[in-house]
């Protein structure tokens, strides 16, 4: 039979995170840097295909990324704080259902064993 004891149980409370944890500013950022690029390289292609001067087409590219990433910056945050309510809200909506009595009887048969072999073990 295969040997059980490299298998952890983890511990669902452990696994418990703060929105604020895991919606960091990476929404925004990648928002951001997407809508920046896209907006240079659609200024540059336009530029191009209406045979403008390559000085024209890369300053009005520059100009069209950093304004596409001011705005992307505003969406990304505005979409965080949008993101963070409603999982803020629907957690305290639905929230974790209690034990059954008979789990948590059994949670604590098995403290109870575990304690009882920690012993043996210790005067063995």
């Amino acid at each position: 039979m295969a040997d059980l004891d490299d298998i952890e149980i983890v511990d669902e409370s452990a696994a418990k995170l703060d929105p604020s944890e895991y919606l960091s500013e990476l929404p925004s950022n990648l928002i951001s840097g997407v809508l920046g690029l896209m907006g240079f390289i659609v200024s540059a292609i336009v530029g191009v295909l209406a045979s403008n001067p390559g000085l024209v087409i890369l300053t009005r590219a520059i100009l069209a990324m950093v304004i596409c990433a001011i705005v992307g910056r505003v969406l990304g945050a505005v979409g965080q704080v949008c993101v963070r309510e409603f999982v803020t809200r629907y957690k305290s909506d639905r929230p974790k259902p209690a034990k059954p009595q008979a789990l948590v009887d059994l949670d604590r048969a098995k403290e109870a064993h575990d304690s009882v072999m920690k012993s043996m073990k210790k005067a063995a």
